[in-house]
């Protein structure tokens, strides 16, 4: 504090700081005047001015002690240099500005203090999630720590839809193509027709196809490869969703699959043996087999040709070029079985849901050894699960790195705001507030990103296999070979409950990230702040 020895002095004095508070160089001062008979001070609340002067409104104008002021007092801290904040000086000795009374709920309006999140501290989290010259647009960290937050949470979409395609895609064409439930004994089962109708009549049980299955060599004049016969009737072929879809059938037709004495015995062929052997339907092919005739020297090698009847694809190059499906009878006198079969094959309702089926058929197949597709198939499926999994898990993490840049950008701008903070506890704003106005600027960036990166990774997951094979044109390389990966294109499924988990998570890891830079926001002394302003 100084004094002046006239009024016109201060009032020039007040001018003149008014002026320089306007380029961020007013100091808080204390201002009194006096003369011989009685000693006058004027208090005037410069952090307020600091504020109006930055385009606020002119504010708070002190007492003077003695007949001018109001009490006719003094002002309770005309001496000091102690910081006192306009909410905690006395109503009759200060007069606020329309800014401060929306700050602090003071005025003659006011009669209780705003509530949290008013629309106040919106429009300072607006503008400071701005925090651009012009007041206009975002700042460049914002638009960093948003556009991280975006593709973290986009690719955790894509990669998490990817996985679930293939677990779905896999399943689908494994257990449309393969039984669910097998029930299976060492010998030949001979009953299998009366067996059947008992699995059958189970409720959760679609179809229970008696089955021959064993292992060949398949060769043409153009080639030569192992393969699996699938003996089984007509009827139970075409239980078999994924053999009825449309396109299932690329070239001949189920019509002649089936033993007749005027034609010659037919098979159908995946696409995948079509092209190994050189063939298409109408050709010939011959079947060889180890399981022939006993004899003192062991059992003979048993061969037959076949005539191609059709050529399917299930779009999944492994099964497309293994499977060989034979007329029941027909497999019955290859392979010595006589009247029996090897297993009987079940597809239930949901084989995802198998075990309270299992206890029923159990019970109808005495005597049998009754397996699922998860005692078959489980290691595979159980080792894409842990994938699965781990995926998550580190891709989650990406997501707590990239909000990791929420915390950088408030800390910064809390350094940049430290004037305006200051201002703003002068005036009477609660530490609560301030802790808002920044909680509400680091949200509204993981809330924004989190959206934007929602909407990204949903858009790309349902034109992934279009973009795969734009890319693989325009770099003339097969980025998805089928003989690789199994399938014709890339497959993508996207789960809304993974989707909540991925956006709950990212709105969790921005929220976290804002409490560290608004709490120190909060904490900050206006008196050290302003100290050098």
């Amino acid at each position: 504090m100084f004094a002046s020895s006239s009024l016109a002095t201060l009032r020039k004095i007040n001018a003149h700081r008014a002026c320089a508070a306007g380029k961020g160089k007013v100091s808080s001062t204390l201002l009194a005047h006096g003369d011989k008979s009685s000693t006058h001070s004027l208090a005037f609340d410069q952090n307020t001015a600091i504020a109006e002067a930055r385009g606020g409104y002119v504010g708070a104008i002190a007492n003077m002690p003695g007949s001018s002021a109001p009490n006719g007092g003094d002002h309770p801290n005309r001496f000091s240099n102690e910081y006192v904040p306009m909410s905690e000086a006395p109503s009759s000795s200060v007069s606020t500005s329309p800014i401060a009374e929306a700050v602090s709920g003071s005025g003659a309006q006011a009669k209780r203090r705003p509530s949290p999140f008013s629309f106040f501290e919106w429009m300072v989290a607006r503008r400071y999630l701005g925090a651009t010259r012009s007041g206009r647009g975002v700042s460049l960290i914002s638009m960093i720590a948003f556009g991280g937050i975006m593709l973290a949470v986009a690719v955790l979409i894509v990669v998490m839809a990817v996985m679930q395609g293939f677990r779905a895609k896999l399943l689908d064409q494994l257990l449309g193509l393969n039984g669910h439930v097998f029930v299976e004994a060492f010998e030949p089962i001979t009953d299998h027709d009366r067996l059947a109708a008992r699995l059958s009549a189970i409720p959760a049980v679609k179809n229970a196809a008696p089955v021959i299955q064993a292992p060949v060599y398949i060769t043409s004049s153009s080639g030569e490869t192992g393969a699996v016969v699938v003996g089984i009737s007509k009827e139970n072929l075409l239980a078999r969703e994924v053999l009825t879809l449309p396109g299932a059938i690329r070239s001949g037709d189920y019509d002649s699959f089936q033993s007749a004495p005027d034609k010659p015995d037919e098979v159908i062929i995946g696409t995948g043996l079509s092209y190994r052997l050189g063939v298409r339907a109408g050709d010939f092919v011959q079947l060889i087999s180890g399981k022939g005739a006993e004899t003192a020297f062991g059992p003979t090698i048993t061969k037959k040709n076949y005539r191609v009847g059709a050529v399917y694809s299930v779009d999944n190059s492994e099964f497309d070029g293994l499977y060989i499906f034979m007329p029941l009878d027909q497999a019955q006198l290859f392979f010595r079985y006589g009247a029996g079969v090897q297993k009987i094959e079940m597809r239930v309702d949901d084989p995802d849901r198998i075990d309270p089926v299992l206890a029923q058929i159990d019970q109808a197949a005495q005597g049998y050894t009754v397996r699922d597709w998860r005692q078959i198939h489980g290691a595979f499926f159980n080792a894409l699960k842990i994938e699965r999994g781990m995926v998550r898990i580190i891709l989650s993490l990406i997501v707590a790195v990239a909000a990791l840049n929420i915390i950088t950008g408030l800390i910064m701008l809390v350094k940049d705001k430290t004037g305006d903070i200051a201002v703003l506890r002068t005036m009477g704003a609660t530490k609560g507030a301030i802790m808002r106005i920044f909680f509400i600027s680091g949200s509204a960036i993981g809330i924004l990103g989190t959206l934007a990166g929602v909407l990204l990774g949903v858009v790309f997951t349902y034109n992934i296999a279009g973009i795969e094979r734009f890319l693989s044109d325009q770099l003339n390389i097969d980025l998805f070979s089928s003989q690789i990966y199994f399938f014709s294109e890339v497959p993508a499924e996207v789960q809304v409950v993974e989707t909540v988990f991925i956006v709950g998570w990212a709105l969790l890891m921005s929220v976290l990230s804002t409490l560290y830079p608004s709490w120190r926001a909060a904490e900050l002394d206006p008196v050290e702040a302003l100290r050098y302003e």
